[in-house]
């Protein structure tokens, strides 16, 4: 059923077409109704209106909760020293604590990409993936909300090419007004000492600063 979209509307959508691949419910409330009285309650509303217009559809994953993601674990630009790769695993891999739960999420769906010239087919393909993609999204909303010029410059994994045989593409790259990558972003989830070096010596190869979160 077509709905009259809202500034909001369009944001979410673009968000989860262009900008990551799923958002939790929460997650949702937080960035785009944070002076709502109840934001959990009037974000599913909204949404089961958007879901019933098939612009977005509801899912149920398994996920570990979500970690407060305010700064990167490592930070790195051409010319500075190479990581303590041991070091970074150790922050990454240390940080879980707590086991997966039921977690509602919400993605694109065809119809939605289709109408915002993203890629896919809609839906979710990785469901195991899960847990890595909201913690992308955590990273997204944090520069929505702290450096919007960043967010707008926030190109998706699935937006960009691919990064090479043997080589996880990245998880979004910042590019400035030229069209040149200013900015790796990567979500380290439980890397190890040799995930982490592996991604560094990608990146150092290719001349590009980067964020380990």
């Amino acid at each position: 059923m077509p709905i009259a979209r809202v500034q909001r509307d369009e944001a979410l959508l673009e968000a989860l077409v262009l900008k990551v691949r799923l958002l939790a419910l929460e997650m949702i409330a937080e960035a785009w109704w944070p002076n709502a009285t109840a934001p959990e309650v009037h974000a599913c509303r909204r949404l089961d209106q958007l879901v019933e217009a098939r612009l977005i559809e509801q899912i149920e994953v398994l996920a570990e909760p979500l970690l407060d993601l305010e700064s990167p674990v490592f930070c790195w630009s051409p010319g500075e020293p190479e990581p303590n790769c041991e070091a970074v695993g150790y922050a990454l891999q240390s940080r879980w604590t707590h086991a997966p739960r039921q977690t509602t999420v919400y993605v694109a769906t065809k119809k939605a990409i289709n109408q915002y010239g993203g890629r896919g087919r809609g839906g979710l393909r990785h469901r195991l993936q899960a847990n890595h993609d909201l913690h992308v999204g955590v990273i997204f909303l944090h520069y929505l909300r702290t450096d919007p010029n960043a967010a707008a410059a926030w190109v998706g994994e699935d937006l960009l090419g691919k990064a090479g045989y043997g080589v996880k593409d990245p998880d979004a790259i910042l590019f400035d007004a030229e069209g040149r990558p200013e900015r790796v972003v990567e979500f380290g989830g439980r890397y190890d000492a040799r995930r982490v070096r592996d991604f560094h010596e990608h990146c150092a190869h290719h001349g590009l600063r980067y964020e380990l979160w």
